[in-house]
């Protein structure tokens, strides 16, 4: 028998190398990238995938961790300010939604829980690192409290998460303001809610989106929350006290509270899928200037000017929808992934594009 398989062995190889074939099968499609989000310093990349999470040194281009397994598609990432921590959240549609907590120094998952019935979209965390907001295609969103987390008897109740309900439809992205002074959520019933996280009630509601409401992002520069929908429009807001120029307050009242739309930015061709604000230095400038990156359906990245409304810069290299962006904290890079399945980064000074990640990287 084990002359025979020799035998068949040697026909294949000089089969393969008579016609130039590898003796493999072709690869299969790549995973969607369905999140992105950078270390707090920059240096790495964690990556959402289907039932994965691939952190990349972005200097030696490399895969140092895979994070696995997940329930389905790794829809949203979260780091620590410390970058020692790193949530994912994932799902199943009309089964679960599932956050992984896992550390990134040791590799170790930390734990693991379900609390919603449908996949988890979004995830934000607090900039204190005590509390996790969530939004689910179940139409809840949950405030989660995490100081008990590494309790080895940590379970999901009243006294740990708080449910907000004022959604009419899948609830899809989170946000929360860099100094907590509020909470944001963006949903399917095209409308966009600022919360106060002391009292958990609607601080202010904004719906002049046209469609679901896909992406949030913030911009400390310019004091604005940054919207992407699925009526093709990146949008701004501002958010302010009524009678008051300053910064929303933690605490105050529902009706002191008063928004409106500042800007649109209409360039897209499909859905906006993902925003993302930060400061960048023009090629020209040795200024930082606030923009906005948003990736969409029309498998396009553009960079826009924040204040101005123009368009700094159009990325056409993906093949496919664009999921997830995200700017380097530095303001270096914009990072894009989507339906093709790799990563690219492009060097937001010289406007080119300088980095590919796949799976097949070695």
């Amino acid at each position: 028998m084990g002359g025979r398989l020799r035998t068949i062995a040697k026909l294949i190889a000089v089969s393969c190398a008579i016609f130039t074939i590898p003796l493999c099968f072709a690869a299969g499609p790549l995973s969607p990238i369905w999140s992105l989000e950078f270390s707090p310093d920059g240096k790495t990349l964690a990556v959402g995938k289907y039932q994965w999470v691939e952190l990349w040194d972005l200097e030696t281009r490399r895969v140092i961790y895979t994070y696995e397994p997940h329930v389905g598609e790794v829809r949203s990432l979260a780091f620590s300010s410390d970058g020692k921590t790193l949530y994912t959240s994932s799902g199943l549609a009309s089964q679960s939604g599932e956050i992984r907590v896992w550390n990134v120094i040791s590799e170790e998952l930390i734990n693991s829980f379900e609390i919603h019935g449908d996949t988890i979209e979004s995830i934000s965390l607090s900039p204190s690192n005590t509390t996790l907001l969530t939004a689910s295609m179940d139409e809840y969103s949950a405030v989660i409290d995490l100081t008990p987390l590494e309790s080895s008897d940590f379970s999901i109740d009243d006294q740990v998460s708080k449910w907000l309900t004022q959604h009419v439809g899948r609830v899809l992205c989170t946000l929360y303001h860099p100094a907590g002074n509020y909470f944001v959520t963006g949903s399917e019933d095209k409308t966009i809610k600022v919360w106060n996280p002391e009292t958990f009630t609607v601080l202010v509601n904004f719906d002049a989106n046209d469609d679901a409401v896909y992406s949030l992002a913030y911009s400390a520069r310019e004091g604005v929350i940054v919207s992407g929908s699925a009526d093709n429009t990146v949008r701004t807001w501002r958010v302010v006290p009524v009678g008051d120029d300053d910064e929303i307050a933690v605490g105050r009242d529902s009706l002191e509270m008063t928004g409106a739309l500042v800007r649109e930015y209409n360039g897209h061709q499909g859905p906006v899928y993902s925003v993302d604000s930060g400061l960048v230095s023009p090629r020209q400038a040795n200024n930082r200037v606030a923009m906005i990156a948003s990736g969409s359906a029309d498998a396009s990245v553009i960079i826009w000017n924040l204040r101005s409304g123009n368009r700094y810069v159009t990325f056409d290299e993906p093949t496919d929808a664009v999921y997830a962006v995200r700017i380097s904290p530095n303001g270096e890079f914009v990072a894009a992934g989507g339906r093709d399945g790799k990563v690219r980064l492009w060097n937001l000074r010289t406007r080119a594009l300088t980095h590919e990640l796949t799976d097949s990287e070695e």
